[in-house]
This record gives C-alpha cells, sequence and structure tokens, in this order.
C-alpha cells in the first residue's frame, strides 16, 4: 500500500511508528486475550489485528477500504484472523458476537460518532470491553494551529469522555502522547497512582497533557489493570528530538526516491544558508589579502 498520510504503514519508523505499535502494545499487556473473539474496527493495513491474533482466540479486522481490506488478506494469513470490508457505523458482525473491539484513531474520521458507539455496542456481548483512541483537539490540533485533512470532527478531552461516560457504565481514561527523554520510575508495586509529571530543559514542570485520549470501557464489572502505564521503547539509545528530526529527514519516504538533498526542508534551508556562507567567505577573502599586504 502507498502511503497518503492515513493510514500507519508498518514500514514507517519514529514518532508515529511509536503512537501506534504503542497502542497495540497497550491492549496485548493490559489485557487478557485468551479465549476471546476480537474487533478490530478500522484495521487499515492490518497490521495491528495480526498482533492481537497472535493472543487473541479470533480476530476480525474490519474496514471501509477495499484496497486496505485486500491488502491486509493478501499479507496476514491466520487460521484465527479475518479481515472484512465495512462501515464502523454499520459493522458487518452478529449482535453480541465479539469480546473486545479496539478502535484507534477511528471516530475522528467521521461525524456519526453515536452511530458508531451504537453499532459497536451492539456487536459486543454483555460484559465486553471497548479500547478507544482519538486526538485530542486541543493539544493536537488546535495549540500547534494544526489542521489533519482526513479528519472530520475531533473531540476535546472532555467531549470525549462525555461521549464514552454516556454510553458505558465503567471506564478508565488514558492519556498518550511521545516525548523524547529520560524516565525515572518507582521501582516498587504500588496501589496508589499518580498521572505523571513532565519537566522541561528550563525547568518547567507540568502533569502529562494527552495528544491522544484513550479508554477502556465496559458495560461489565469494574475493570482491572495490569499496568498503569505502558511504555513503547523502540530504542535504548539516547536520543534527543533534533536527532528524530534528522533521522525522518534523511530517511527515504515511501517510494525511496526522496533523499535529504532533494527535500523541500534541505532546499529552503540552503537558499537562506548559501548567501551567509559566501558573504563568510568573501569577508574570510578580504582578510587574507590584506594580511599579505601588510607582511610585504
Amino acid at each position: 500500500m502507498e502511503f497518503t498520510g492515513e493510514r500507519y504503514l508498518p514500514e514507517l519508523s519514529g514518532e508515529i511508528a511509536c503512537e501506534h505499535l504503542n497502542r497495540y502494545y497497550f491492549v496485548i499487556n493490559q489485557l487478557n486475550l485468551k479465549n476471546k473473539t476480537v474487533l478490530d474496527i478500522a484495521s487499515g493495513e492490518g497490521y495491528g489485528s495480526n498482533l492481537i491474533a497472535q493472543f487473541a482466540e479470533h480476530v476480525y479486522g474490519v474496514d471501509i477500504s477495499t484496497e486496505a481490506i485486500n491488502h491486509a488478506q493478501k499479507k496476514y494469513k491466520r487460521k484465527n484472523l479475518a479481515f472484512i470490508e465495512g462501515d464502523a457505523t454499520l459493522i458487518p458482525l452478529e449482535d453480541n458476537s465479539v469480546d473486545i473491539v479496539i478502535s484507534f484513531e477511528t471516530i475522528e474520521h467521521i461525524d456519526k460518532h453515536q452511530e458508531m458507539i451504537d453499532e459497536i455496542k451492539r456487536v459486543l456481548n454483555k460484559d465486553g470491553l471497548l479500547i478507544i483512541s482519538s486526538p485530542d483537539k486541543l493539544h493536537y490540533s488546535d495549540e500547534i494551529i494544526h489542521v489533519n485533512h482526513f479528519h472530520v470532527k475531533e473531540l476535546y478531552g472532555d467531549e470525549f469522555k462525555s461521549l464514552i461516560n454516556k454510553n458505558f457504565k465503567n471506564s478508565l481514561f488514558f492519556s498518550q502522547n511521545i516525548f523524547v527523554g529520560s524516565i525515572i520510575t518507582l521501582d516498587e508495586e504500588k496501589n496508589e497512582y499518580k498521572k505523571p509529571l513532565v519537566v522541561s530543559k528550563n525547568g518547567e514542570n507540568k502533569l502529562l497533557e494527552p495528544k491522544y485520549n484513550l479508554a477502556i470501557s465496559t458495560d461489565g464489572d469494574e475493570i482491572r489493570l495490569n499496568y498503569t502505564t505502558v511504555n513503547y521503547a523502540e530504542t535504548n539509545r539516547i536520543m534527543s528530538r533534533d536527532e528524530f528530526m534528522y533521522d525522518e529527514l534523511i530517511s527515504e519516504n515511501m517510494k525511496g526516491q526522496l533523499k535529504v538533498y532533494d527535500s523541500l526542508s534541505y532546499r529552503l534551508g540552503n537558499l537562506v544558508i548559501k548567501p551567509v556562507k559566501q558573504i563568510k567567505n568573501l569577508i574570510s577573502t578580504m582578510f587574507s589579502d590584506s594580511s599579505k599586504i601588510q607582511r610585504h
């Protein structure tokens, strides 16, 4: 599949990989998937459904894109994994047929939020679980003046929580964000939990803000967690954000054609830097010539 910006592909690395893989590994490590039937709604390329199928009894990957479903069916072949074309507001599964529904970065792509939740509740069994995430409109879009043209209706944190709480008896909410830094964590098992504190290089501190909001919800009994925090570590090498951006810049794009020297950022930067270099070289030459005259 060609990368368009709408769907994550496993060939991608860096921040986007950390965000997407962290969510699926959160499910794998947070919940007991043994003997469970799982629906991954808006399964996209299929990598996430394939990961879950390694632990669950059966997994359905449902996506509205014919291209995505055809691709997933050819690439990921497991006896307990099926990919089906379908709409999130009209899921092609029977009532009460699944134990767990996974919906990552889906709801913001449509404006029929309640209809989607109604369909999820229809296919979930009585005590089933929904694990859902969506970008936080404040931190994902507003603060950085960012527009994702694939998103139809993003939700602020309170809107997301209100929608979930209105439809499920029990829910736990999580914040997801990515940052490059150092982790100091309690080396003991304790029941008490406090939201992580993030400290910047100038000493300012604030509680972790969500780029993405995530919820585990059920109409069944109280939800019990294995972990309060699940970190996805792509590398143990010390890496700054500057290195992150540099690695992204020098990597080839999906077609393997664009390299750093062809990139727009490099060409614009070179356009600005080149005259400065020329002036610097001119001044250096003038001083050098002056020095030669004085010595003669």
